[in-house]
């Protein structure tokens, strides 16, 4: 499918969303109108709400990008090493 199609189908399922069941009910409807899967559907809409791809966007945005996930990472590694410490004690005073 050219990128103007995928770009028409993710619109229309975002206008059918408001007045169908769901956001699922709507990409099986625009999939059928246009013949594709519905998880074809889905996908493009899903990357189109997280923004360009990263092929897309300059060195800036992805040195930023890198710098935010870096810092998720650290949180996260941090967040399991005192949830290990919090099961090993709760293990140690059983």
């Amino acid at each position: 499918m050219s990128p103007e199609v995928r770009q028409a189908a993710v619109q229309q399922v975002i206008a059918l969303t408001g007045k169908l069941r769901s956001e699922s009910e709507a990409c099986r409807v625009v999939a059928e109108q246009i013949g594709v899967h519905t998880n074809s559907v889905r996908n493009w809409v899903r990357a189109a709400a997280e923004g360009p791809g990263l092929e897309r966007m300059d060195a800036t945005a992805l040195r930023r990008k890198v710098a935010l996930l870096q810092q998720q990472l650290a949180a996260a590694a941090e967040m399991n090493r005192t949830l290990v410490e919090t099961l090993n004690e709760a293990k140690r005073i059983t």
